[in-house]
Order: structure tokens, then C-alpha cells, then sequence
């Protein structure tokens, strides 16, 4: 039996951790379900540069992009999701026959490949967090839940869980939880969090990143673009790797994004005088949002630095993510707000200082045995950041040793989802023909 997959949640390719975690499930999907069709349902459809059919995504239904690289509610869409999507799965399960009386045309293909799906696979990621009034999780949720309600298996790839803020959304996510055939949860935190939630299922299980499982550009093909760009990677000067966030456009929250950036100039002018070294700026997430444009505040850092002349350079064209892994295998240190760009970097072998702005870097760095070189992104400034780079620059060879002991097996955790995955749901078939 070939097996139609729907891939649900799935941002945008314009993402690089996003982009390398689509990348790994449907590799590990398709070796464990030979001939199996593939659908991703994501937010930012044309960004997709694989062959697998795409549609678009519930979020991005009830959303509307504005100018300035923000987004609002379409309020309309918003009151018609709820009786445009449930009509046509409850008919379908109760006749046999999805109605879409109530659906508008632009919500029907989403709704057609729930329907048409075997099993449904929630991407790895991490969206399952309260932010504004609890309707962006809301809607993550609805998207498990919609699934579960048409009758599918669904599967949960590895995920953060968290922070909440209300008790009414570990309640509704307790509910969906529960009723997912396997949970996997990318962080210990995540996973005590889902424990102190009470969920009860057996099946919640602490699994790596699957970014871990990404294979890099070959060493060479990261140097050749290093040359590319006038940046000889053996001449000899270190090179501390950079990527930034420009969380305050996207949390508004957050009013430190000035002291942040101040930050991380002060880190690059810090390596780069004192260790005689050159500072890159890459792009971890170009958009499809202005707001999640990182190259917006790496331009406003290196404008910082501009007396330091070609010691800081921002890349200005993003790179697929096997080549910026790569690339990141030639850097001596790395600082990184993206969390999937400190993944790519440990996975290369490079020591680490991670800024958080979600409980997610800490979880990842606990796991891998780092976390005293987790800061908070409210809580970094100047005189903090430097420290912390000058003492990871003083120990870096010690810590390159335990990244080399720690990482390989979590690589082969997040090598073996897709086995799970596979074996579930071949028993679950065997249940229903017995």
C-alpha cells in the first residue's frame, strides 16, 4: 500500500531551520514509507522547491500580510473556519461524504488533503508556545485537532512545548496530546512541562531536534563558497559565525532589541580587535515576513561596526541548508539567536554561546550538556556577551572535545523518527485487519 502523508504546520522554506527539518522528515518519511505520496500543507506554499505537491495552511488562511512585514487577522475567515472545516470532516465520517456547503473555496484544498490523507504528520518545530492572546496557539492546536477529528493517526515530530501563559491552553493542549498515537518532544524542558500538564499518554517520548540529523555540504564545497566571497578560510585568521533576530518587530513584548544588537556588536568588535579575527553575519531566516528577515538587524550591527572595515561581513544571499552548515563548519566560534543555526554549528563540531528568546535553546543546550552558555536575549548587553565570547575563546579546545562526545548521539536519535513512525503504523494496520 502506498500511504498518502499530510505534512501539517510547515512554515516556509524562506526559513533555514525550517527548511531543514522538511527536508529530513520527508527523506525518513519516504525511507520508511517506500512509494508513499507526500502533501505539505504549509504557510508559505511557493517557498517549497521540492517536487512533493503543497497546499496551503489554516494559519495562513485566516491571516493577512500587511506592509512592513506584519500580519492581522482576516476577521471575516476567522468567524468561517470553525463551521467551513468541521461540516465537510464530520460528514465525511459520519456519511461517507465530505459536504462543503458551508466551506469557501480557497479553505476546500486544505480541507481535501486532511481528508484524503492516511496519516498525518506534524512537522518538527516549535510553535506549540503562548504569544498575544493565545489565538496563534489556538490555531496550532486546531490544526492537530482537525486531523484527530477526521479520523487519521497523527504523529507529532520532535517539538517544544511551551512556555504557556493561561491555564485554558495546557487544558486544550492536554486534550490533543493525549490523542496523538506518538508525542516526541525536542527538549527536557518540554518534556517536563508536558508531565506537569498531566498527559496522560504513554507515548511521549524526549527525541533530539531533527535538525541533528541534517547532513552538511561536503568540507570542501563550505570552503569554495568561503573563496567566493573573498573570505579565504586557511588563512589563518579565526572566524567567529553570527546569526540575529530581529525579535522586537516580531514580539512586541520585547522592547531590548536595541540593547541586543548593541550586544552583539560589541562581542564582533571584541573578537575582532582582541583575537584579530573576522565576524560573519549570516541569514538563518530571510522571511516570507519582513519581520523574520535576519538580515535587517545584522545590517544594523555591522553599521555598528563599520570602522572595522572587511573584519565584519553580512551575508547578503542566503544559502541552502546544507551549504550554510557547512560554511558554519569553518567558523572557530559561533553565536547564534537562531536556534537551528547553534544545531547546524554543533553539528559541525563548533563551540557555541546561543541567545535565547524562547525556552527552546535552553532545552536544546541542557540536552547536549551546554547550557552555562545559554543567555537570554532580555537579559544580554555588552559587558555580559564579551565575557561569556572571551571565556569560550579561552576554552574553546575543551569544549570542542565534549561537542564531539555529545552530539554524535543525539545525531542518531533524531536519525531513528521516522523508523518509529513506521513501525506504529504498520501495527496499527495489522490491529484493523485483524
Amino acid at each position: 500500500m502506498s500511504e498518502n502523508i499530510l505534512l501539517i504546520n510547515v512554515h516556509s522554506s524562506r526559513n533555514a531551520g525550517d527548511a531543514a527539518l522538511v527536508q529530513v522528515t520527508l527523506e525518513q518519511l519516504q525511507q520508511n514509507f517506500p512509494g508513499c505520496r507526500l502533501t505539505l500543507s504549509m504557510d508559505d506554499p511557493s517557498s517549497h522547491l521540492g517536487s512533493e505537491p503543497t497546499t496551503g495552511s489554516i494559519f495562513a488562511w485566516v491571516l493577512q500580510p500587511m506592509p512592513g512585514g506584519a500580519a492581522r487577522w482576516n476577521l471575516p475567515r476567522l468567524a468561517w473556519l470553525l463551521p467551513g472545516s468541521l461540516l465537510p470532516v464530520w460528514s465525511q465520517r459520519l456519511l461517507g461524504r465530505a459536504f462543503y456547503g458551508l466551506t469557501p473555496a480557497s479553505l476546500r484544498p486544505i480541507l481535501q488533503a486532511y481528508l484524503e490523507a492516511d496519516l498525518v504528520i506534524s512537522k518538527p518545530g516549535g510553535f506549540l508556545y503562548s504569544s498575544g492572546s493565545g489565538l496563534v496557539l489556538a490555531l496550532a492546536a486546531y490544526s492537530l485537532a482537525l486531523a484527530l477529528l477526521a479520523g487519521k493517526p497523527v504523529y507529532l515530530f520532535p517539538q517544544s512545548l511551551g512556555p504557556l501563559h493561561r491555564p485554558w491552553e495546557g487544558r486544550m493542549l492536554r486534550w490533543v496530546l493525549e490523542r496523538i498515537r506518538i508525542v516526541m518532544l525536542r527538549e527536557p524542558v518540554s518534556l517536563r512541562l508536558a508531565q506537569a500538564m498531566g498527559v496522560r499518554n504513554p507515548r511521549c517520548l524526549l527525541v533530539p531536534d531533527l535538525a541533528f540529523a541534517m547532513p552538511a555540504a561536503g568540507q570542501e564545497v563550505g570552503a569554495e563558497w568561503l573563496r567566493s566571497q573573498g573570505l579565504d578560510p586557511q588563512d589563518g585568521r579565526p572566524r567567529l559565525g553570527m546569526t540575529m533576530v530581529n525579535w522586537g518587530a516580531q514580539n512586541r513584548r520585547f522592547g531590548q532589541q536595541q540593547a541586543y544588537e548593541s550586544a552583539c556588536a560589541a562581542a564582533a568588535r571584541w573578537f575582532v580587535q582582541q583575537c584579530g579575527g573576522q565576524v560573519i553575519l549570516f541569514p538563518q531566516v530571510w522571511g516570507p515576513l519582513e519581520s523574520q528577515d535576519d538580515r535587517i538587524p545584522a545590517r544594523r550591527a555591522a553599521a555598528q561596526l563599520a570602522d572595522l572595515g572587511e573584519a565584519v561581513f553580512v551575508v547578503e544571499n542566503p544559502l541552502p541548508q546544507e551549504l550554510l552548515k557547512s560554511v558554519y563548519g569553518w567558523m572557530d566560534l559561533f553565536i547564534g539567536t537562531r536556534m537551528h543555526s547553534n544545531i547546524f554549528a554543533l553539528s559541525q563540531g563548533v563551540p557555541v554561546i546561543a541567545i535565547g528568546y524562547l525556552h527552546k535553546t535552553q532545552g536544546i543546550a541542557e540536552m547536549a550538556g551546554l547550557a552555562q552558555w545559554v543567555l537570554e536575549i532580555d537579559q544580554v548587553d555588552d559587558a555580559l556577551l564579551v565575557e561569556r565570547l572571551a571565556a569560550l575563546w579561552a576554552e574553546q579546545e575543551a569544549w570542542r572535545a565534549h561537542i564531539a562526545r555529545a552530539i554524535p548521539p543525539m545525531v542518531a536519535q533524531a536519525a531513528q523518527v521516522g523508523r518509529m513512525v513506521g513501525e506504529d503504523y504498520a501495527s496499527l494496520r495489522r490491529e484493523k485487519i485483524i
